[in-house]
């Protein structure tokens, strides 16, 4: 309990200081990073209220900031929040279903918990990125996020020391689960479970790639080299199917629609890739062996790949069995007080088995509430995702790139919700929340500045060098309008 109040003291003066220093837009990138380090497990209890964890004390401290600095600097769009009423409609379905729940308690603080912890930081976020750069810089902080759980992650994976060994245990939706099962050791990080990190890294590689295109420091490239080198071992040493498949959806598409540097940069990479598996065998092998007991429905893998389709079955007919409960739910957070149990042939015989994780997010929306609620959350992921590849596809800005990432970062977060229960906790929601916040802002961000400044569709490769060399009458349509 001391450790975790001194960490949330420290986090507090951190960014007040930063915004005190730097100004408003520095604590951005800087709460992002600081969003994604804290375990589930750094959390103070009030009895009879909420746990304050420290995401929750980042999330305050930056809504008081943004109170106090953010929201008097002027804006270049008075335009409305985007998804404003898709987000209004979900929260007041969250709340109807909450008042016909199985544990209406615990369905009131969950949709309380969804408004503050995550509407609230796509609130702030999409009123506060104002310009293309520090849409950019949040992305790094994001990135530093992850890089500083990777540390952690390489830590506990050879020298079988957990960072969150230091915090008091606290039960999550995975503690039924052995961190060391058949598949060996699993790097987690600070994250509940492997596949949660795993998550983490499918969405932050895709940054690190295009940032890695825009970088033009040495130093700043050697720093993402690293850094996506250090990713790409942690994502492999978690061991878990889905964000390796949801991290090559990415990369396809990323090779399909992306820029030709970045095209680029991804064959160096996939060429890599191939030499670490001619020269590592045991890394291929260890590859095909997972691949090939997911296919055995006799082994434990593969046990767990079929479980995920009985989930589906388990949750249709259960909804099928009233009307009123198909549309509205039982209630947030209500699926693992339902009870819900199955038939399972064992040696011949049938057994009737307790449902005891839900490894969908897609099934626990639609027990939790309804079709209707499912359907609401995938109109707000999928718009999402069509307003960031479209503005990709027709902004001439040259960080235009930005949208692309949070395309793909979304359509693998969408692929990892069918096979795990990550939407609406842990820190891989406030990474899918901020990125949200991106993809609906950016575009509305690329016209107010070329509205601005005519030359901000030219690369600030080509601003730099008019302004290092002297300039000449043909060199002058570089330099920016004043």
């Amino acid at each position: 309990m001391a450790l975790v109040i001194i960490l949330d003291v420290l986090v507090v003066l951190w960014l007040i200081g930063a915004a005190l220093k730097n100004g408003y837009e520095a604590v951005l990138p800087l709460a992002a990073g600081l969003l994604i380090v804290f375990p589930s497990a750094s959390r103070i209890p009030l009895p009879g209220l909420f746990d304050l964890t420290t995401q929750r004390v980042i999330v305050i401290t930056l809504a008081g900031l943004y109170l106090a600095l953010g929201r008097h600097i002027e804006q270049g769009s008075a335009a409305p929040v985007p998804l404003r009423w898709i987000l209004f409609t979900l929260v007041s379905w969250m709340l109807l279903s909450s008042a016909t729940s199985v544990v209406p308690t615990i369905s009131f603080k969950t949709s309380l918990s969804q408004y503050c912890d995550y509407c609230l930081v796509y609130f702030i976020f999409t009123r506060s990125l104002r310009t293309s750069q520090a849409t950019v810089k949040v992305l790094g902080g994001m990135v530093g996020g992850v890089v500083v759980c990777a540390f952690f992650g390489i830590i506990e994976t050879y020298w079988n020391w957990k960072v969150t060994s230091l915090f008091p245990v606290v039960a999550s939706r995975f503690s039924d689960l052995e961190s060391v099962d058949i598949r060996g050791v699993r790097m987690q990080s600070t994250f509940d479970h492997s596949i949660l990190f795993g998550a983490a890294l499918a969405m932050a590689i895709p940054m690190v790639l295009y940032l890695l295109t825009a970088a033009t420091n040495a130093t700043r490239r050697a720093y993402l080299w690293s850094a996506l080198l250090l990713m790409m071992l942690c994502i492999y040493k978690t061991n878990s199917r889905g964000p390796w498949l949801a991290l090559l959806i990415s990369v396809a598409l990323l090779l399909l629609i992306g820029s030709g540097k970045l095209r680029s940069l991804i064959l160096v990479i996939a060429s890599v890739a191939c030499l670490v598996l001619v020269v590592r065998p045991g890394v291929r092998h260890s590859i095909l062996d997972l691949y090939g007991a997911t296919l055995d429905t006799d082994s434990p893998q593969g046990e767990s790949y079929q479980w995920r389709y009985v989930l589906y079955h388990v949750a249709r007919a259960e909804l099928s069995k009233d009307l009123g409960r198909s549309i509205w739910g039982f209630g947030p957070e209500s699926f693992y007080y339902l009870g819900l149990t199955t038939d399972t042939v064992v040696d011949g015989q049938v057994h009737t088995v307790k449902v005891e994780s839900c490894d969908s997010a897609i099934v626990e929306l639609m027990m939790d509430t309804g079709y209707v609620g499912l359907c609401l959350v995938m109109l707000l992921l999928l718009k999402a995702a069509f307003v960031s590849l479209k503005t990709y596809v027709v902004s001439r800005e040259p960080t235009r790139p930005v949208t692309l990432v949070a395309f793909v970062n979304l359509c693998a977060f969408c692929f990892l919700m069918t096979n795990v229960e990550l939407f609406g906790w842990g820190q891989q929601s406030y990474m899918l929340w901020i990125v949200i916040a991106i993809g609906m802002t950016y575009s509305s961000l690329g016209q107010t500045e070329l509205a601005k400044n005519p030359a901000g569709a030219i690369t600030q490769d080509k601003l730099e060098l008019a302004t290092r060399r002297p300039v000449s009458r043909g060199r002058q349509r570089w330099l920016p309008s004043e």
